[in-house]
C-alpha cells in the first residue's frame, strides 16, 4: 500500500482511469487511498464517482469516500461495510487499519455511533497492539486515525477521551508535513472543551487555531464550522458576542456533516435564552427529521434534553414526560434535563434520582457539574424550605465565572432569594451583581397531593358518579367523598369544575396520568 509517494498516487490512477477498468480504478484507488485523499481529493472523487456501486459495496472506503453517501444516510438503507471475504484475508496491515476506518466512518454517517465505537475500538486495539509499516513513517497516516478516533468519541458524548485523541493527532500532524493536520485537531479540541465548558481552554485552542494555515478544500467546511460552533458556545454561556453571527455561519439545521448536533445545542441554548422554546422546538424537529439519530449518540443527547427544556418552558410537562420515557439514559444533557423537569414539576424524589447518577459520572464537565449543583441547591430548598450556607456559597462561587452565565438562569426566584438571604453581606452584594439582569421563574406553588387524590382527581373529567368512581377504584363511596374534599381543600375550590380547571392549568392531571 503506497502511502507517501503523492506522485506515484497520481500517476497510477491516470493511467488506471485511461485504461477504463472499473476494478482496476478501485484497486488503484485502495493502494493508494491516502497520498490521494491528502493530496489529490479532486482526482480521487472524480474517480470514485464513476465506480459502479458493487464496486463501492465491495471496497468501503470507496464508499466513504462518494460524496452523496452522508446525504443518502438520511433516507436510504443503511450501508454495512463488508468487505469481501477474499479480499479482507490479502491485505496488509496498512490496508486493515484503513479498512476498520472506513466501518467506523460508514456506521457514524448513518447515525450509528454506538457501531462506530465498537469499530473506534478496534482501531485503538490495533494501533497498539499490531505493527504496521505505515504507521511508523513520519508522514504516515497515524494522526488522522487518531482525529477520527477522538472525532467518533466526540460524537458518542465521550468529550473528555476525545481531548486526549485530539492532542495526539495535533502531537503527530506537527511532524507529517500536512500543515492542516494541526488546525483540524485544533478545531475539534476547542468543540469538546466548549461542550464540557472549559471555555477558556476553548478560546486558547481557537486563537491557536488561527495562527495555522487554512486547511484543504476537503477539510474546510467541517474545521471552519467546529471553529464556529465552539465560539457560538462560548457566547452563549457567557451571554456575550453576536451570536447569530456565528450560528449563520455555523452549518444549517439539515446540514450532512458531523457537526450538526452541536450547531442545533447552540441553537437551542441561544433560543431558549431568549424566551422563544418555539423556535427551538421547530429548529429540533428539523434537525432530527434530517439525520439518521440513534441511541448512545450526542446527537440523541441534544435531541432529547433540548426538547425536554424547549417543553419547560413553553409548560408542556406531560410531552416533557414523555420524551424523557421514550429516551431512558441517552446521555448527559438529558440527565441534567430530566432533573430540570422534575424540578420544576415537584417529583423530588425523581430528581433526586437524577441528581445522585449524576453526582457518581466521574467524565462530567466542569459546565455539567456547575448545573448539577445548582440542581441539587433546588432540590434542598424544595425539600426543606431552606438553603445551606455551604450550599449556598457553592452556587454562589460558580456564579462568580461569565462562563456559567447561562447556567444561572435554570435558577427559580425563590432559591435566588434564599441565597442572597444565606450570604454574609459582602457575598449577598456580589450575589446581586451577578444575578442582575438575568429573568428568573418563578416557582408555582404546586398542592401535595397522594397518589390515591391524584386517582380521583384524574377521574373528575370523565367520571361524573362518586358511586361510579368508588366501583371502578374498589373503595367505599365514603372514601371518595373524604379524597375529594382534600382535593378541594389543597386546590382552594369548592366545586368539580374548578378543580378540573386548576388541575388542567397546574398540570397536576398530566403530571399524573405520566407518572
Amino acid at each position: 500500500m503506497n502511502l507517501t509517494d503523492t506522485d506515484r498516487a497520481r500517476d497510477e490512477l491516470a493511467k488506471a482511469v485511461r485504461a477504463g477498468h472499473p476494478e482496476t480504478i478501485a484497486r488503484t484507488v485502495v493502494s493508494n487511498v491516502w497520498p490521494l485523499y491528502t493530496t489529490h481529493p479532486d482526482a480521487l472523487t472524480a474517480a470514485v464517482v464513476e465506480l459502479p456501486s458493487s464496486l463501492l459495496d465491495r471496497h468501503p472506503i470507496l464508499r466513504v469516500i462518494h460524496p452523496m453517501t452522508a446525504v443518502l444516510a438520511r433516507r436510504a438503507r443503511a450501508y454495512q461495510p463488508v468487505p469481501h471475504a477474499q479480499d479482507a484475508r490479502l491485505m496488509s496491515a496498512d490496508e486493515l487499519d484503513f479498512l476498520t476506518l472506513a466501518q467506523m466512518l460508514s456506521f457514524r454517517v448513518n447515525g450509528d455511533v454506538t457501531a462506530a465505537m465498537v469499530y473506534a475500538r478496534r482501531l485503538e486495539d490495533r494501533l497498539l497492539e499490531t505493527a504496521a509499516e505505515g504507521r511508523e513513517r513520519i508522514d504516515g497516516p497515524l494522526w488522522f486515525l487518531h482525529h477520527q478516533i477522538g472525532t467518533t468519541m466526540l460524537a458518542a458524548g465521550d468529550s473528555g477521551r476525545a481531548l486526549l485523541e485530539f492532542a495526539t493527532a495535533r502531537q503527530l500532524g506537527k511532524f507529517s508535513g500536512q500543515e492542516y493536520a494541526e488546525r483540524m485537531a485544533l478545531a475539534r479540541t476547542a468543540l469538546a472543551h466548549a461542550i464540557r465548558g472549559t471555555l477558556s481552554e476553548a478560546e486558547r485552542a481557537l486563537a491557536e487555531a488561527e495562527e495555522m494555515p487554512e486547511v484543504t478544500a476537503l477539510h474546510a467546511s467541517a474545521t471552519m464550522s467546529s471553529e464556529l460552533i465552539a465560539r457560538a458556545l462560548i457566547a452563549v454561556d457567557r451571554r456575550s458576542g453576536d451570536v447569530d453571527e456565528l450560528l449563520s455561519g455555523a452549518c444549517p439545521v439539515d446540514s450532512i456533516e458531523l457537526n450538526w448536533p452541536f450547531a442545533l445545542l447552540a441553537r437551542c441554548r441561544a433560543y431558549l435564552s431568549r424566551h422563544r422554546p418555539e423556535d427551538a422546538l421547530e429548529a429540533i424537529r428539523l434537525a432530527s427529521d434530517g439525520h439518521p439519530t440513534q441511541r448512545g449518540s450526542f446527537a440523541a443527547d441534544v435531541v432529547a434534553s433540548s426538547t425536554i427544556e424547549a417543553l419547560i418552558a413553553t409548560g408542556d410537562s406531560a410531552y416533557a414526560w414523555t420524551v424523557v420515557k421514550e429516551n431512558p439514559k441517552v446521555g448527559v444533557l438529558t440527565l441534567l434535563a430530566t432533573a430540570h423537569l422534575a424540578l420544576h414539576d415537584g417529583r423530588l424524589d425523581t430528581a433526586a434520582h437524577e441528581l445522585r447518577a449524576l453526582a457518581s459520572d466521574q467524565t462530567l464537565g466542569p459546565a455539567q457539574r456547575a448545573e448539577a449543583v445548582l440542581l441539587s441547591g433546588w432540590l434542598e430548598l424544595a425539600r426543606t424550605g431552606e438553603i445551606d450556607a455551604e450550599t449556598a456559597r457553592q452556587i454562589s462561587r460558580i456564579s462568580q465565572r461569565a462562563d456559567r452565565r447561562r447556567l444561572l438562569e435554570v435558577m427559580p426566584r425563590q432559591l435566588v432569594d434564599r441565597i442572597k438571604e444565606v450570604l454574609d453581606a459582602e457575598a449577598a452584594e456580589q450575589w446581586v451583581v451577578v444575578t442582575e439582569g438575568i429573568v428568573f421563574r418563578d416557582l408555582q406553588a404546586r398542592p401535595s397531593l397522594t397518589s390515591g387524590e391524584l386517582r380521583i382527581l384524574n377521574a373528575l373529567p370523565a367520571q361524573r358518579s362518586t358511586a361510579n368512581m368508588a366501583s371502578s377504584f374498589h373503595v367505599s363511596p365514603n372514601t371518595v367523598k373524604s379524597q375529594l374534599r382534600s382535593i378541594y381543600r389543597k386546590l382552594g375550590c369548592s366545586t368539580r369544575e374548578e378543580a378540573i380547571r386548576i388541575a388542567t392549568r397546574m398540570r397536576l392531571l398530566a403530571a399524573s396520568m405520566s407518572d
